[in-house]
């Protein structure tokens, strides 16, 4: 039988590495310019409570948040402009979102220092500024940006690698304030790529490997019109950031997570960058309209040819042809050609990190580049590996020798640690464990067969 044994069933062993190779832009240094990681152990806690723990952790790294917070948004926005919101905005994207995450909201403000006066700049939060930090996306300041990214067949990883600028308008009190938000639970991570205390989730990914980004798609006309969902009332308007929350949450492939973003409402025009251990998708939906998913190979706009095999991007506006084309502003179409010529990645020259890295931290064409003075964050994922590579962008205005120097810090099982890594590892452990089981079976019948045998003969 140990013969058997030694025959059919060969010992497995795992071997993990990670090789801090020199990478284009990559800082293997452990702590430099790293951002803090907030750790939620979020499993028997109410959303209330997780909220807490999170306006705790927030408040306890940074202690001034308020104030913080407060002046980056009357440097981005006037009084007048708030007004405007808090009566045509807030009212109705707070119905809208699920209770759940509204207790989430509450646990945070209960920990901070928060007040009822609804004043810019007077070194104070309230509860509608906090509100609205939440909800910036959908009412006041695109995420604009550009991504871009490869399938396995021309990946030198043999993988997916996914690459996500944000250009979000900023300040150095906000980007002082940037962190990643893992919500850790029996046998699920959620992690949020963004800033502390802010729950909805602009960029992030799942233990699954699944990530989720959403990029803007609308014109600057349609952040102005201060009516663009006060007059669509009739129809139920989901803040995207929790939208991506719920997606991570719930969904475990880029599928699945494209069934449940395409069911929802939006008031603004989006891109929605969804991407997997084997898929890249765009999901392209107007506001107010239905949701449609873009491949690498669908058919766009005659003036947005792409033909790049087993690569995607995406830019601030949509290029399906079967949408209205919206992409007026120069740097899209810019941006979009660029990232063509760039693209030219095959079987034969596949694409490393290294290559990926080069084109996000593009900056040789002025007013145009990939990563610009409004690049908040730049990041690369290896959803099969696990690895996030972060840029985020220098706290005080970045001086020209940074600006030509920028460089991603590489994080791993600091943010998903590795028993939740494994654990959804489902679908191979699974097979792998019901194989075993099969084999042992299997050994089982053989040396009863082997004994009966033997008896029969004696």
């Amino acid at each position: 039988m140990s013969s058997f044994f030694i025959k059919f069933i060969p010992s497995i062993i795992l071997i993990i590495s990670f090789n801090n190779c020199n990478v284009y832009g990559t800082n293997s240094s452990p702590k430099a310019n790293k951002v803090p990681i907030l750790h939620i152990l979020a499993n028997d806690l109410s959303s209330f409570e997780v909220g807490l723990k999170i306006g705790e952790q927030s408040k306890a790294l940074f202690e001034n948040i308020e104030s913080r917070y407060d002046r980056y948004l009357n440097a981005v926005l006037s009084q007048i402009a708030f007004d405007d919101i808090l009566r045509d905005y807030l009212p109705l994207l707070r119905q809208s979102t699920e209770l759940r995450y509204l207790r989430e909201l509450e646990g945070v403000a209960s920990s901070w220092s928060l007040t009822h006066k609804n004043k810019l700049g007077d070194g104070f939060l309230s509860w509608d500024e906090y509100w609205l930090l939440n909800l910036l996306p959908d009412i006041a300041i695109p995420a604009n940006g550009v991504g871009f990214g490869v399938l396995s067949q021309v990946s030198h990883e043999d993988s997916v690698i996914i690459g996500r600028n944000l250009n979000f308008k900023s300040t150095p009190d906000l980007r002082s304030l940037q962190v990643i938000t893992v919500y850790e639970y029996e046998n699920r991570a959620v992690v949020n790529i963004g800033f502390a205390g802010i729950i909805s989730v602009l960029s992030g990914y799942n233990e699954s490997g699944l990530f989720v980004a959403q990029l803007n798609a609308s014109s600057t006309l349609s952040y102005q019109n201060s009516y663009h969902i006060k007059n669509k009332q009739k129809s139920t308007i989901q803040p995207l950031g929790f939208i991506l929350r719920k997606a991570l949450e719930t969904s475990f492939s880029t599928q699945e997570a494209i069934n449940f973003i395409s069911k929802e409402n939006v008031s603004i025009s989006r891109n929605t960058l969804v991407a997997d251990k084997a898929e890249i998708r765009v999901l392209e939906q107007p506001a107010y309209g239905k949701a449609v998913i873009r491949n690498w190979n669908s058919r766009t706009h005659p003036n947005k040819q792409w033909d790049r095999k087993s690569q995607i991007a995406v830019v601030d506006c949509h290029v399906l042809k079967v949408l209205p084309n919206n992409c007026s502003r120069a740097k899209d179409g810019y941006q979009w050609t660029l990232l063509r010529s760039l693209a030219r990645f095959s079987t034969s020259k596949k694409a490393s990190v290294q290559d990926i890295a080069k084109i996000m931290l593009d900056q040789s064409h002025k007013y145009y580049e990939m990563l610009s003075d409004n690049t908040t964050q730049s990041m690369i994922y290896l959803p099969e590996k696990g690895y996030l590579y972060l840029y985020t962008a220098p706290i005080e205005e970045a001086t020209d020798d940074i600006v030509n120097q920028p460089s991603y810090q590489v994080y791993y099982q600091d943010v998903i640690p590795e028993k939740l890594r494994k654990s959804k590892n489902k679908k191979y452990y699974i097979w792998f464990v019901s194989g075993l089981l099969i084999l042992l079976l299997f050994a089982f019948w053989w040396v009863h067969q082997s004994i009966s045998t033997t008896k029969k003969s004696g």
